[in-house]
């Protein structure tokens, strides 16, 4: 009946033409495509207006039937009023079975054509199967090599999609995503996920989601990851900053897998350790802590290894040991020799940990003219010639120091006094001493249109000679007369340039008589009261000693055992004075100040003094008094010439004054 009814059916509708083409017949209403889950219930609806043939639907072109019942498809309906030309077809409890295309037709007239619907796609939906890892609930991997996991939902209508997560992060790369036909417009759903798995995955949970349109929620499966790695290496030194002369201790810390191997005998660790000191291996080094004891300066910066292997390989840490210890010179150039109006650098190297903080001063002040391994002088003159000490310092470990000179060439310095001295009669000398750099190429004296370099014209002898400070130019006069006593030029030259200076001779002048009776009155008066002082102290002292007594039963340590002869002590004459005499130079003009000569005024005479620098003792050529020059010139014989060199040039480098003690 049902076949005869689709032939029937069949045969009414062959001669249609193109939808819609009926003059009275026409759609109010077609049916949409629609998808559902499987077990519900779907409506497909269909209103025509003007019906006047037979209605009825088809699925996948095989017609279902004109009776509302639908006699053979018992979950099947059509609904609606009929007069107004509703026929809508109902499926109840929905079966994959039921998935296909749906029409709605009208059969033809005489005279009216047949018309049908649109297509309807009914799409029945079907969940999945649970996703499952292939690879189990726990992967094996090792870090660094690329590994495939496979998460697969199999029948799913459509085929689940499916989703990788580690710790809660989708993944969206390496990800490899695959249907296959399962039969039965089923699909399976396959995912392949890539991993390139690190050292810090192990341990991490792999997620694999599913879903598709007939699940109300996501399905999901996991796997965690077991990630071998070569041990992950840590080196630590024990204090961070070892002093010189204590101990350290290395320490390497390995995070490995496998890491422990355990067994029904306990566990133990599956991981060898070895050291080295800068590559090579240290013999019996191979635990995992290495002592170093009495550390030494030269082990600053030494590079130790610790190289950690396990069944899957090696892998190392190194450390580098660092050694607190004070400053240590390098480099340093003690002299530096430049031309007045060029640049100069001195350079001063030093090593030490932690580095050293190095500090430029001038001998003899303290003001800081520059702080790290060089001090330059983009323009110097004369002035900056000296001695320059860089200070190196090292907290905690002390600071030490060295000198650098700096030699500015220029044109000649003439140090010498203005004004020089001889006696009437006698034998006088004058000076001339250029004391800087370069040395001088030529020293000369005129006086009178005489110019004598060296040698001698008439009772004048000119000769130069090395000293230490510079070269030293001396003009004699033999048997001094009253025309000598005038003003003489020396002029020094040397590559740079010349300096000419006027050095004025003058007579000597005998010392007044009221200031040889006053010195010698005075000094009279002086070994008096230092007499009186001497017994009055030795009175007191006898009679504090012969007034104690000793108490009984006490121990008396007995200063003088012979007090008599301790009375009869004589006190010691006072110690005999001593002069010394420098000058008040400076580093430009050694003669401008005060002239350098015979003993102070209060010298007794044929006395000696003494000079404070060199310490030499001179005699006072003077046998009295009234043969003292003016006190008011403070001119004094020296010994002899080389001696008076000596202190010019040694005055140069620090004031004094004349004292007495």
């Amino acid at each position: 009946m049902r076949l005869l009814t689709t032939i029937v059916a069949s045969l009414a509708l062959a001669g249609l033409v193109a939808r819609g083409s009926a003059q009275d017949q026409s759609f109010r209403e077609e049916p949409d495509s629609v998808a559902v889950r499987q077990g519900e219930t779907v409506t497909l609806t269909c209103a025509i207006d003007n019906v006047a043939g037979i209605v009825q639907w088809t699925k996948d072109n095989f017609a279902l039937g004109s009776d509302r019942e639908l006699p053979g498809y018992p979950r099947f309906t059509i609904t609606g009023d009929v007069n107004r030309g509703e026929y809508n077809l109902v499926v109840q409890d929905t079966l994959l079975e039921d998935d296909g295309t749906y029409q709605c037709q009208a059969s033809p007239t005489e005279t009216q054509q047949g018309i049908r619907s649109q297509n309807a796609q009914l799409t029945i939906y079907l969940p999945p199967d649970d996703p499952v890892i292939e690879e189990g609930s726990s992967v094996s991997v090792i870090a660094g090599q690329p590994k495939n996991v496979t998460c697969r939902a199999d029948n799913g209508k459509p085929a689940a999609t499916l989703t990788w997560w580690k710790d809660g992060q989708e993944i969206t790369e390496g990800v490899t995503y695959i249907t296959e036909d399962a039969g039965e417009k089923r699909k399976n759903g396959v995912s392949i996920l890539t991993l390139n798995p690190s050292v810090d995955d192990h341990g991490k949970v792999l997620t694999c989601r599913s879903n598709n349109p007939a699940m109300d929620a996501n399905k999901e499966t996991t796997t965690q990851l077991n990630v071998e790695h070569t041990p992950v290496v840590v080196v630590q030194s024990n204090p961070p900053l070892v002093e010189e002369g204590s101990s350290v201790s290395l320490s390497c810390e390995s995070r490995a897998n496998p890491g422990e191997v355990r067994s029904s005998s306990g566990s133990r660790n599956d991981v060898n350790y070895q050291w080295k000191k800068d590559g090579v291996v240290l013999a019996g080094e191979n635990g995992q802590v290495l002592r170093l004891n009495n550390v030494r300066r030269e082990d600053n910066l030494q590079v130790f290894t610790c190289d950690a292997t396990n069944a899957v390989g090696t892998n190392s840490a190194n450390i580098t040991l660092s050694v607190q210890y004070g400053p240590e010179p390098l480099k340093t150039t003690e002299q530096v020799i430049v031309d007045r109006g060029t640049s100069a650098t001195l350079v001063c190297q030093w090593s030490g940990n932690p580095s050293p903080t190095i500090m430029w001063t001038k001998k003899g002040s303290s003001s800081v003219l520059g702080t790290g391994d060089t001090l330059t002088f983009p323009i110097v003159d004369q002035s900056h010639s000296g001695a320059y000490e860089c200070t190196a310092v090292v907290p905690g470990s002390g600071e030490d120091s060295r000198e650098v000179v700096l030699v500015v060439n220029g044109p000649p310095i003439i140090s010498s006094f203005e004004v020089q001295y001889a006696s009437s009669g006698a034998e006088g000398q004058i000076e001339c001493l250029s004391s800087n750099s370069p040395p001088p190429s030529r020293m000369a004296w005129t006086w009178n249109g005489i110019m004598l370099d060296t040698g001698t014209e008439g009772r004048f002898t000119a000769e130069q000679r090395d000293v230490h400070g510079g070269r030293l130019s001396v003009l004699t006069v033999s048997k001094v007369q009253a025309a000598d006593f005038a003003d003489y030029n020396c002029t020094v030259w040397n590559r740079l340039g010349l300096t000419s200076k006027i050095i004025t001779l003058r007579q000597k002048e005998p010392l007044p008589l009221a200031a040889i009776v006053g010195g010698a009155v005075a000094g009279l008066v002086l070994i008096l009261v230092i007499v009186l002082l001497v017994f009055v102290f030795c009175h007191r002292r006898r009679k504090k000693q012969d007034g104690q007594e000793t108490p009984p039963k006490e121990k008396v340590e007995i200063i003088h055992r012979d007090h008599e002869a301790a009375k009869d002590k004589v006190p010691p004459p006072p110690p005999q004075r001593k002069y010394y005499i420098t000058a008040d130079y400076d580093d430009r003009d050694y003669s401008s100040k005060t002239s350098l000569g015979a003993p102070p005024p209060w010298t007794p005479p044929g006395g000696t003094y003494q000079d404070y620098k060199n310490g030499n003792l001179y005699s006072n050529p003077y046998n009295n008094y009234s043969s003292y020059p003016a006190v008011s010139e403070h001119s004094y014989e020296r010994a002899s010439i080389a001696s008076r060199a000596s202190r010019a040039s040694e005055a140069q480098k620090k004031p004094r004054m004349m004292t007495h003690v």
